[in-house]
């Protein structure tokens, strides 16, 4: 996976770095947000937890992405990231941490009683028609008169 920066600029009303780049990955499947982040992050020499990679869009017919990565300067400047920006970019190591921490639970196989199993299935009730309704004819729908 090779990592190439397109445009890098200042902004310091937001106070950050903007970076557009691009990765090439022949002979292998698209790399992951992380990996491309932790790759940026080291090539740039920025600090992890104020780097947010907003998007990664294959090119057709390519082997290559292009993306754009935010690298903030403080905590607080961060604040006008988008909570679903936020939590893409720093809550995929809790997720995998706690499936790592929690044992995995076999499938609870529910046992029948033994009343349960001997005793037969009831049959559904079948309604029976009242002779008043058996005998009424069904009424046609009435037309309406046309209006001029």
């Amino acid at each position: 996976m090779d990592v190439e920066i397109l445009s890098q600029r200042e902004n310091p009303l937001l106070q950050r770095k903007e970076v557009k780049f691009r990765v090439v990955y022949a002979g292998a499947g698209s790399p992951g947000r992380q990996d491309v982040r932790n790759k940026l992050i080291a090539m740039l020499d920025a600090q992890k937890d104020l780097t947010i990679l907003d998007y990664m869009k294959p090119e057709f017919g390519r082997q290559a992405s292009r993306g754009y990565v935010k690298i903030y300067e403080n905590a607080l400047a961060m604040k006008v990231e988008p909570k679903h920006q936020l939590k893409r970019n720093f809550e995929v190591k809790e997720k995998k941490q706690a499936e790592a921490a929690a044992p995995a639970k076999a499938p609870e196989v529910k046992e029948k009683k033994p009343a349960e199993a001997a005793a037969p299935a009831k049959a559904p009730e079948v309604k029976e028609k009242k002779p008043a309704e058996a005998a009424a004819p069904a009424k046609a729908p009435e037309k309406k008169e046309e209006q001029k």
